[in-house]
């Protein structure tokens, strides 16, 4: 874990570190303000709020690389990147509600916050395995 740790913290340049951040920024808006018939991959039960989940558990990740790349300590940029991503979740249900085509949804609000979460307690791992690494 703790070389999973370094390598996390290691910068790569604007193309690996902060590239995809911002591509996801664009997709996640897309994707949410856009009309679709219905989610790619399986259907079942849930499947919504497990791809709310996964999306912006995946945008913290992606967002703390990003801001740790422009100098932010791993933990601010985590914490950071936690805030932002929640914030965005919820900006993206209230531009729903004005929209013809979507609803603004509490249920996917708290899903996006719960993979935030999620993102942000192995954001914190990593920063330990890799202090862990450094002693």
């Amino acid at each position: 874990m703790p070389a999973l740790g370094r390598a996390w913290q290691q910068r790569r340049g604007l193309g690996l570190d902060v590239a995809p951040a911002l591509i996801a920024l664009a997709m996640m808006f897309w994707f949410g303000l856009t009309p679709l018939k219905s989610l790619p991959g399986p259907q079942f039960e849930l499947a919504d709020k497990v791809w709310h989940l996964i999306a912006f558990g995946g945008l913290a990740g992606l967002l703390s690389r990003a801001l740790a790349h422009f100098g932010r300590q791993s933990l601010q940029a985590a914490r950071e990147a936690a805030l932002l991503a929640v914030l965005l979740g919820g900006l993206i249900e209230i531009l729903q509600s004005f929209t013809l085509y979507r609803s603004a949804d509490l249920a996917d609000f708290v899903a996006d916050s719960i993979g935030v979460a999620l993102a942000y307690a192995v954001l914190r791992g990593l920063d330990a395995a890799a202090a862990r690494a450094e002693v």
